[in-house]
């Protein structure tokens, strides 16, 4: 697999208005991080297009994506129409973050139907295949299980050609299958496993990224050089005490596993060896992020769940490109 040069990319959090989001948007993109994100929850108080149209008002480089979009909130159609908007606007920032729909809560107090698992990884890959074709050139039309398109132009054209990339992220073999068919961008995200689950090599483990990225691998066929891949860091921590750093982790790491309903956690010599879990010196932490891509072929980091941007500043300094 080609050796792709390294970036990172996180998002602002919950805002309170506006001006919190600009200023996020503008030093997001100050410290040097390749994509700004905004999650799509009911739950949260922006809708993520429009919230990146006033964060691409308010910036000129850093890339707008989503954290991700669920593809059950939006036809394709219409969804087609305001990414490529936003690409036009944004003068070809665009980069799609798409995924199946994960949390339950929301369908339930939205009267939008949850189907199984299946169901809606079928349909997410339907969503995808519409998205290319009305970002394309020509009328478009498609017939499936979920959806009939019937002669479309896609207008505006994105600026991007032949379109923006596409990332997919996942955890499981289906969704990573999807991800292997028909994304640019392949995030291999750890799953929340139960009790009953929690049987094999843990999610966070060596071993699991690569067998995930094996079935990327499997389903992408002769493109899996053209895709690249991402991953969420569970934790980056720049310090001289390597042990108190991984400890205050271990503990933080713990409580947020207890509190999603997760049945695994894992033991300490199980995280320590994570290749997502860096600690230590710059030094060190920049030689794990650079071994990580060696071994795995993963570029594309997503900074940890609730870390501020600053705290990998002095990684993308050092690392970012390369």
């Amino acid at each position: 697999m080609a050796v792709r040069p390294i970036r990172f990319g996180t998002g602002p959090g919950r805002l309170p208005d506006r001006t919190a989001l600009v200023e996020a948007a503008r030093n997001i993109e100050r410290l040097g991080y390749s994509t700004f994100a905004m999650a799509d929850h009911l739950t949260i108080p922006f809708a993520p297009l429009l919230a990146l149209q006033a964060a691409a008002d308010a910036t000129s480089t850093v890339r707008l994506t989503q954290t991700v979009l669920n593809q059950d909130f939006r036809h394709p159609a219409v969804l087609a129409k305001e990414l490529a908007t936003l690409d036009v606007l944004s003068q070809g920032r665009l980069q799609v973050g798409i995924g199946a729909g994960w949390m339950r809560d929301e369908y339930d107090r939205s009267g939008i139907t949850y189907d199984k698992a299946s169901v809606r990884i079928e349909r997410l890959e339907e969503v995808v295949v519409i998205l290319k074709g009305l970002f394309g050139d020509g009328p478009f039309s498609f017939s499936g299980e979920h959806f009939t398109i019937d002669g479309i132009e896609g207008t505006p054209k994105p600026l991007q050609r032949p379109r923006p990339p596409i990332m997919i992220g996942g955890g499981g073999r289906k969704l990573l299958s999807v991800a292997g068919r028909q994304a640019d961008i392949v995030q291999v995200m750890p799953r929340t496993r139960s009790a009953a689950q929690s049987s094999g090599p843990p999610e966070v483990s060596a071993q699991t990224y690569e067998e995930k990225i094996g079935w990327v691998r499997e389903a992408a066929g002769d493109r899996f050089d053209e895709i690249e891949l991402g991953a969420q860091l569970l934790d980056v921590t720049l310090t001289d005490d390597v042990d108190g750093g991984f400890e205050a982790f271990f503990q933080r790491f713990g409580r947020l596993l207890r509190a999603r309903g997760s049945g695994e956690v894992p033991s300490r010599e199980e995280l320590r060896s994570s290749p997502m879990v860096a600690i230590g010196s710059l030094d060190e932490v920049c030689e794990q992020l650079l071994a990580t891509r060696e071994r795995f072929g993963i570029s594309y980091f997503s900074a940890p769940l609730g870390s501020t941007p600053g705290s990998l500043a002095p990684v993308i300094e050092r690392l970012s490109g390369q």
